[in-house]
């Protein structure tokens, strides 16, 4: 793993913006913190996009849980996560109008620029959106601390007529993300392909209802439509890209089962 950067002063900051951090879009962009940049208490984790085709940075649990559930969006095109409020100068009126302390560097005490935990592109009727989120454990949101720091993104990001909200989880979007992150695992940095003749008898054959994966998979096997061995990437494939639509709600892995709720006619119709 690349080593960290110094994001101490407003030199770092200028230096880090003219190496691109923090700007671009898709699989340009380059987040303004990655996860060897800062300490957390939270479990870091790079995760390939399928949408960006790049390396996501999450510094918690919680913000790869999001990321999970913001990816499997259709309207979501791009997620832009630590991304900086630019320049500096506007996070300090906004903290000076609200009266509250804007965030310093701990060392240094110098004044930092603030981020925003991911940033969505969303591709809607009405045009490109975007959509600002910060993401707190549910346990942080009696901190007034923190409740301070996401009031300044809040008006931040009102001001300039951004949507802004404030992703803490709970046990469903937790079962959720979990079910989305085991189906499209297999189908990021190098992903298995199947042939449009597999996906077609697969939905042939597929009805809606509730069944254990492991007889779902042995049907697939003994009408020929995949090997025993990629039976299940064959499922997994045909959630994560939406060809079924499954309940989500509670652990497919773990149970064994899977709730079809409806199936595609053919991939013609995706």
């Amino acid at each position: 793993m690349p080593r960290g950067r110094k994001l101490e002063s407003l030199q770092d900051f200028e230096r880090a913006l003219k190496n691109k951090y923090g700007i671009g879009q898709g699989p340009e962009y380059k987040p303004w913190l990655r996860i060897q940049d800062v300490k957390s208490n939270g479990v870091r984790s790079l995760i390939y996009g399928r949408k960006t085709h790049r390396e996501h940075h999450m510094m918690s649990l919680i913000e790869s849980e999001l990321f999970y559930l913001a990816e499997f969006s259709n309207n979501v095109i791009d997620i832009r996560e630590q991304f900086p409020l630019l320049p500096l100068t506007y996070t300090q009126k906004i903290a000076k109008l609200l009266g509250v302390e804007h965030p310093k560097h701990p060392k240094t005490k110098e004044p930092i620029i603030m981020t925003t935990d991911q940033l969505l592109t969303i591709d809607s009727s009405e045009g490109i959106k975007y959509h600002a989120i910060s993401v707190k454990p549910e346990g942080d949101s009696g901190n007034l601390r923190v409740l301070a720091k996401i009031d300044i993104e809040r008006i931040c990001w009102e001001l300039l007529g951004v949507k802004f909200s404030y992703f803490t989880g709970n046990e469903l979007t937790r079962v959720q993300s979990s079910n989305l992150e085991w189906a499209a695992s297999p189908f990021r940095e190098h992903p298995i392909s199947f042939s449009c003749e597999q996906i077609d008898n697969a939905l042939s054959t597929i009805v809606a209802g509730q069944f254990f994966i492991e007889d779902l998979c042995n049907q697939l096997v003994s009408m020929n439509i995949t090997s025993y061995d990629n039976a299940l990437l064959l499922i997994r494939f045909l959630i994560v890209d939406k060809f079924i639509d499954v309940d989500l709600s509670f652990n497919i892995p773990e149970s064994g089962l899977i709730n079809i709720k409806s199936v595609t006619k053919s991939q013609g119709s995706i």
